[in-house]
């Protein structure tokens, strides 16, 4: 937590003396990067089909990332869906609020910006879809419809809150396969286990009793990511 807050402040003191570039199209985790080869190499190698989701793309350098890298590992029929509200976080609620981490707004990047970038970097628009709005408004059966939403191989969780991960969670629970790869960037950014995403993940494992989750790997400073199997 503490690295967390001093990294705040670190880039606060940056932005305010201009030395820092919002702008500037470069992944917050290199460590990030390398779970996402990891996860992809490791779909492939299992032969789990279906798409690669990200719930929190802010600048979208790790899902413009992931769309090349799958040109190495992945199938070229997978498709990406990245989701974000492009205007920030939410106001921050509940026991996530007390430990004084985020706060709204953090991590905003327009659409346009977003598009700008991934289109700069040569991103395949065929098979590249991003959706926008808060997750309790944009994750409805609407939105799976649309893009014919079935099945999920990597699911990339960097939305930071217990708030956003509870939508993303259920979203994603009617796509999800044995051997799906599960990535949650921000595992341990809480000191408690009632903050943040793995509060989400372990109601969310409470009340889909049929799944259960394996350990795969961590990654960064942050990240955990899981192998979902079916109980049965």
């Amino acid at each position: 937590m503490w690295t967390m807050r001093s990294e705040r402040v670190r880039l606060k003191l940056l932005s305010s003396l201009g030395l820092r570039d919002e702008s500037a199209f470069y992944p917050l985790s290199v460590g990030g990067l390398q779970a996402i080869d990891a996860a992809l190499e490791y779909v492939t190698a299992a032969g789990v089909p279906g798409d690669y989701f990200e719930f929190g793309v802010y600048r979208g350098y790790s899902f413009w990332y992931a769309e090349q890298s799958s040109r190495v590992f992945a199938d070229s029929r997978m498709r990406f869906f990245g989701f974000d509200s492009f205007e920030g976080l939410p106001v921050v609620s509940g026991e996530d609020r007390k430990a004084g981490i985020f706060v709204s707004g953090d991590y905003r990047c327009t659409l346009e910006d977003v598009q700008g970038n991934l289109t700069e970097h040569g991103i395949d628009w065929e098979r590249s879809h991003l959706i926008k709005g808060f997750f309790d408004q944009s994750l409805t059966p609407e939105t799976r419809a649309e893009h014919s939403m079935s099945s999920a191989a990597v699911v990339m969780i960097d939305c930071d809150l217990y708030q956003s991960t509870v939508p993303v969670l259920e979203f994603i629970a009617g796509m999800i396969q044995d051997n799906t790869v599960f990535l949650f960037d921000d595992w341990r950014c809480f000191p408690r286990e009632d903050q943040g995403e793995p509060r989400a993940f372990r109601e969310f494992l409470a009340s889909h009793s049929h799944w259960r989750a394996e350990p795969f790997m961590e990654f960064g400073t942050y990240g955990q990511a899981f192998i979902m199997h079916s109980s049965a």
